[in-house]
C-alpha cells in the first residue's frame, strides 16, 4: 500500500512490483501517476533525495535559490574545468528531492518550438514532430490567465485563454507586482522595432518579447512541481503506487542469457541496508541527464572500453551512453538602477525582505509569490550576410572533420539548416530584476548574494540551439561518487560567435527607452567593470567566456535517434539492446529545445504512458 511516509522501507526487502522508476523528479513523477491510474499494477518510485514538499523553501517560489548547494535539495554537481572557457569550473545545479529540479528551479514556463521539434523527427524519430507533440502543450497544465490590471500594465502582451490548457495537474500563472522594468522590456523592444508576435505555446517563431508565465498555483501561490502536481495525498494513498525516498539505486539485475537483454530487479541501498526488488515489467530510469547515464554504466550498458577501465563486464555496448551532453549556456549583464528605482536586490535589507515575507504570508502576494522574469526569443541581428557565411563555413568545417561521430554530423546539418533563415530565432533572453554575480565565486549562493553593492538588474542570454557537445560517465565503478561532468559550453566555435553577437545585440535593449530611462546614468555595469567596449566581437568572445553559466538544462547522454547513428533509445524510448529498459527523462532529448526545458518532459511524458 501507498505510503505518505516515504522515508519508510517496510517490506521492500525481495518486493515485487510490475514497473520500479528510478528518479522521483519532473519525468519520473508524471510516468508514475498515470501508471498507478491503473489500480492492477504495482509501480514502485525510488527517490535518492529527501521529501521535501512541504518545506516553504520548495513552496515559496521566491525562496528558490535558497535551496542551492542544500544537499537536502540540490546534488550540487561540478564540471571538469573547460579549457575553452579559460579552465573555468561550472556549476551542476540538480533536484535532489521529490519533484527533481522542478522544485528548485526559478519556476519558468517556456515552451518548445515547432522547428525545434521538426528536428527531432527528422534525426529519425518518427511521430516525435510538432503535430504529434502540440495536443500534450495543452493538456499538462491548466493555465490562468493574467488578470486585467496585469494586461493593462502590460499593453500589448499576448496571452489568451483559449491557447491554454484547462484541466491539467500543473498550475501556470502570472504574477500580480511586476516591476517598472518589466513593462519596459516590452517597450524597449518596440522600440527596437520587435514587438511581440504571438504566444510562444503555439511553437512558432514568436519573435519578440513575452512576458512569462510561472508554475505557480494562482490559489494558494505556491510552486506548482512535479511533486505537488503529480504526487498529491490521493495519488500517494493509491494501492499501486510506492514511493521510496532516501533510496539510491546501484544497478539494473538483467537475466544475461535473454535476447535482448531483460531487465529482472533492480539493487538499491536505503542507509545500511541494500535491497533487491524484482521487477516482472520495466525499469523505468528518470534519474536525469547527469545520472540515469551513470546506472547505465553501473550497470553493463554503454562504452564497452570505458566499463572495462572500471572493471565492469560490458552487457550491451553503447558507446554514445554519456555523450551528446548539452546545455544552455547563460550570459548576465547587469546593469546598475537609476536612483529612487526599486530592484530585487534590496531584500538584502533585512526590513525589506521581512516585509516581502509578511506580504506573503497575508495573502501570497508580493515578489515571493510569483516568478519575476520577462523573455524574448530572437533572432541574430546586425549580423551581415558576408559574416553569416564565415559563421556557416565554421559548421561546414566541424562537418568534414573524419573523427566527428554520425550523431554529431547528423545533428549539426540539422541545425545549419536552421541558421539559413535569418529570421528564426537562435537565442533567448530574459530580464531578471536583481543582479546575478557569476564572477563573484564557484558557488551558486554566491552568483545569487546580491552582495555587490548597489540595485541592479540583469538581462541574461542563452543560445537556443547550440552545436557545443560534452560528456558524463562514472568516475569510478563505486555508485556514490559525482559523475565526471564536461560540459562542453561555447566549445564550438560557431557557438562562441553567436553568442558573442547576441550578447553585442542585447546591450541595445538596455539602451533603449524606455529602458534606459529606469537605468541609472553611467552606472556601474556587472558585465564589464572597467566600462569596456563590448560591442567588439573579439572582446565579446572573450566576455562569453568569462561569464558564461551553466543554464542546468543539462540534456542528450541518452540520446533518442537510431542505433547506427549513435542512439541509445529508440522512438519509445527503449534502451537498445534490453527488453524492457526505457528512459524518459532528459537524457534522450536528441536536441536541446530552446529555452526551458522542464516543461517539454512534463508534456512528452503524457505521451509516452498515452502509447504505453
Amino acid at each position: 500500500m501507498a505510503s505518505i511516509n516515504t522515508d519508510s522501507a517496510a517490506g521492500l526487502q525481495d518486493a515485487s512490483f510490475d514497473f520500479v522508476i528510478v528518479g522521483g523528479g519532473t519525468s519520473g513523477l508524471v510516468v508514475a501517476n498515470r501508471l498507478s491510474e491503473d489500480l492492477d499494477v504495482r509501480v514502485l518510485v525510488l527517490e535518492a533525495g529527501t521529501n521535501r514538499v512541504n518545506d516553504p523553501r520548495i513552496q515559496i517560489p521566491g525562496l528558490a535559490a535558497t535551496t542551492y548547494e542544500n544537499p537536502e535539495f540540490d546534488w550540487d554537481f561540478r564540471s571538469t574545468p573547460q579549457e575553452q572557457l579559460n579552465g573555468r569550473t561550472l556549476l551542476g545545479t540538480k533536484g535532489r528531492t521529490l519533484g527533481g529540479s522542478s522544485a528548485i528551479n526559478l519556476g519558468m514556463v517556456v515552451h518548445p518550438s515547432r522547428t525545434g521539434l521538426s528536428a527531432w523527427e527528422a534525426l529519425g524519430n518518427p511521430g516525435w514532430g510538432w503535430d504529434n507533440f502540440e495536443p500534450y502543450v495543452r493538456k499538462f497544465h491548466t493555465g490562468t490567465p493574467p488578470p486585467e490590471a496585469v494586461r493593462a500594465f502590460f499593453a500589448g502582451m499576448v496571452s489568451e485563454k483559449e491557447d491554454q490548457g484547462s484541466d491539467g495537474p500543473v498550475q501556470v500563472s502570472f504574477g500580480d507586482q511586476y516591476m517598472p522594468y518589466h513593462s519596459a522590456w516590452l517597450r524597449a523592444f518596440e522600440a527596437l522595432g520587435w514587438p511581440q508576435t504571438e504566444d510562444p505555446i503555439k511553437g512558432g517563431p514568436a519573435v519578440g518579447p513575452f512576458v512569462t508565465p510561472g508554475a505557480v498555483d494562482p490559489a494558494t501561490h505556491t510552486r506548482s512541481h512535479a511533486a505537488a502536481a503529480y504526487l498529491g495525498p490521493a495519488v500517494l494513498q493509491r494501492e499501486s503506487l510506492r514511493v521510496v525516498t532516501g533510496a539510491r539505486v546501484e544497478r539494473i539485475v538483467f537475466n544475461t542469457s535473454s535476447d535482448p537483454l531483460t531487465a529482472t530487479g533492480v539493487t538499491l541501498t536505503k542507509g545500511s541496508q541494500t535491497y533487491t526488488i524484482t521487477v516482472t515489467k520495466e525499469v523505468i530510469l528518470a534519474a536525469g541527464a547527469a545520472q540515469t547515464t551513470g546506472l547505465l554504466e553501473l550497470s553493463g550498458i554503454g562504452n564497452a572500453a570505458l566499463l572495462q577501465s572500471h572493471g565492469i563486464t560490458p552487457l550491451v555496448d553503447l558507446p554514445s551512453v554519456g555523450e551528446n551532453l548539452q546545455d544552455h549556456g547563460s550570459i548576465a549583464f547587469g546593469y546598475e538602477v537609476a536612483d529612487g528605482m526599486p530592484s530585487g536586490d534590496m531584500a538584502r535589507n533585512p526590513a525589506v525582505a521581512a516585509a516581502a515575507m509578511a506580504a506573503y504570508q497575508k495573502d501570497g502576494s508580493g515578489p515571493l509569490g510569483m516568478v519575476p522574469m520577462v523573455s524574448a526569443f530572437m533572432p541574430c541581428l546586425d549580423f551581415p550576410a558576408a559574416q553569416r557565411e564565415n559563421l556557416l563555413r565554421k559548421i561546414d568545417a566541424s562537418l568534414e572533420d573524419q573523427n566527428l561521430p554520425t550523431m554529431y554530423q547528423k545533428q549539426y546539418t540539422v541545425l545549419r539548416d536552421m541558421l539559413l533563415d535569418p529570421n528564426e530565432p537562435t537565442a533567448m533572453y530574459v530580464l531578471a530584476p536583481f543582479q546575478i554575480l557569476p564572477r563573484a565565486g564557484p558557488n551558486p549562493r554566491d552568483i545569487f548574494s546580491m552582495s555587490n553593492p548597489g540595485n541592479f538588474i540583469s538581462i541574461t542570454s542563452l543560445l537556443s540551439h547550440p552545436f557545443s557537445r560534452g560528456s558524463v560517465h562514472l568516475a569510478s565503478a563505486d555508485p556514490t561518487a559525482a559523475p565526471v561532468i564536461d560540459a562542453g559550453i561555447l566549445r564550438h566555435p560557431a557557438d562562441l560567435e553567436l553568442h558573442a553577437r547576441h550578447n553585442i545585440w542585447m546591450e541595445k535593449i538596455a539602451e533603449a527607452e524606455p529602458m534606459v530611462s529606469l537605468l541609472k546614468p553611467g552606472g556601474d555595469r556587472l558585465h564589464t567593470p572597467q566600462k569596456l567596449d563590448v560591442t567588439d566581437l573579439e572582446r565579446a568572445q572573450e566576455l562569453c567566456k568569462e561569464l558564461v553559466l551553466s543554464m542546468y538544462h543539462v540534456c542528450g547522454t541518452c540520446a533518442m535517434m537510431p542505433r547506427e547513428d549513435g542512439g541509445v533509445v529508440d522512438p519509445r524510448l527503449k534502451v537498445y539492446g534490453t527488453r524492457n529498459v526505457r528512459v524518459v527523462d532528459a537524457s534522450v532529448f536528441p536536441l536541446v529545445p530552446r529555452g526551458r526545458r522542464i516543461l517539454l518532459r512534463r508534456i512528452w511524458c503524457g505521451e509516452l504512458v498515452d502509447g504505453y
